[in-house]
């Protein structure tokens, strides 16, 4: 449960206190969390002593704040349809206080943990999904939100690019983990409605190490096709390249192809070819072969046949 009361002092300002509590019951305990097999998805050894229920109450404390401003610019390119320029600009802050998220762990079996991430993670407790592995939270969040538009004589506006940057800044910290978070970087540019770049990366400040850099250069032809070059970075552990393509057949049928190469290992890890229908403008069913190379535990071999609600 959390209250959040929105203030506004001015147009340019806004600021929101936030103070919340999160009540866990656990009908059976274990006797140590350590008891709990690292096994997907986890499982309590059966050797695990019952210590009966447990209930944890944590509190949670912040505030979030946004400015904003905005400049235009007359600035006209035909070539690219540019008709004047505004940029929108957002600094955000935000903080969270949780004292005690870390009590109870030697009696908590961790069934939900924290999974694999490089991006910045939620904030609030209502957003965690690892709600049996938390730890003490006291942390100031910043970031800046750069957002450049013109005018669309059929949207009223249309954004060419938007540039994200975020940091957080840690009081409390773990074993192993610095004061100060990577430098996360977001670009999207879209100059022209069948042109479109985004990239995504993370900076260590402190040595000004690149840890991650994800990109993607999308061509389209409205809905006629669309392919798109893509590529995955993460220092020491990933280094991979995509290409997407889908081309519409008619008004229902659309053939797509996925292909992952892995540069590392040099070898195509993922083909995948495939058709989808579109269903009276409400389903999209996608029936997908793909073969895979250098998987350990599943087959090379895959059929898939996915369902997607487009409208209701």
């Amino acid at each position: 449960y959390a209250l959040e009361r929105p203030w506004a002092p001015a147009e340019w300002l806004a600021i929101t206190p936030v103070a919340g509590m999160r009540f866990t019951h656990y009908t059976r305990t274990p006797r140590t969390a350590d008891l709990v097999q690292p096994s997907l998805p986890p499982r309590i050894s059966t050797a695990v002593i019952d210590r009966g229920s447990f209930t944890r109450t944590i509190g949670e404390l912040g505030v979030d704040a946004a400015l904003r401003s905005s400049g235009t610019f007359d600035y006209r390119n035909p070539q690219w349809k540019i008709d004047g320029l505004r940029h929108l600009f957002t600094p955000r802050l935000s903080y969270r206080y949780i004292p005690k998220a870390g009590m109870g762990r030697a009696q908590i079996p961790r069934f939900d943990r924290e999974s694999f991430a490089t991006y910045l993670p939620p904030l609030g407790l209502g957003d965690v999904r690892h709600v049996d592995d938390l730890d003490a939270t006291n942390l100031l969040r910043l970031g800046f939100d750069n957002v450049l538009q013109t005018r669309d004589a059929t949207q009223g506006s249309r954004e060419l690019l938007a540039l994200n940057l975020a940091s957080d800044f840690r009081f409390a910290r773990r074993p192993g983990e610095r004061a100060t978070s990577e430098i996360h970087a977001e670009l999207a540019a879209t100059p022209a409605r069948w042109l479109q770049l985004d990239v995504y990366q993370s900076v260590a400040p402190q040595d000004a190490t690149l840890r991650e850099f994800n990109s993607g250069l999308t061509l389209r032809d409205g809905d006629a096709w669309s392919l798109r070059f893509g590529n995955n970075f993460l220092r020491q552990q990933i280094q991979d390249y995509l290409v997407h393509g889908r081309w519409r057949i008619d008004e229902r049928f659309e053939a797509v192809t996925r292909l992952h190469y892995d540069a590392r290992r040099r070898r195509f890890t993922e083909q995948t070819y495939g058709v989808a229908h579109n269903v009276g403008n409400s389903w999209l069913i996608s029936y997908m072969v793909s073969v895979y190379s250098g998987r350990r535990r599943e087959s090379n071999f895959g059929l898939d046949v996915r369902v997607d609600a487009i409208r209701f």
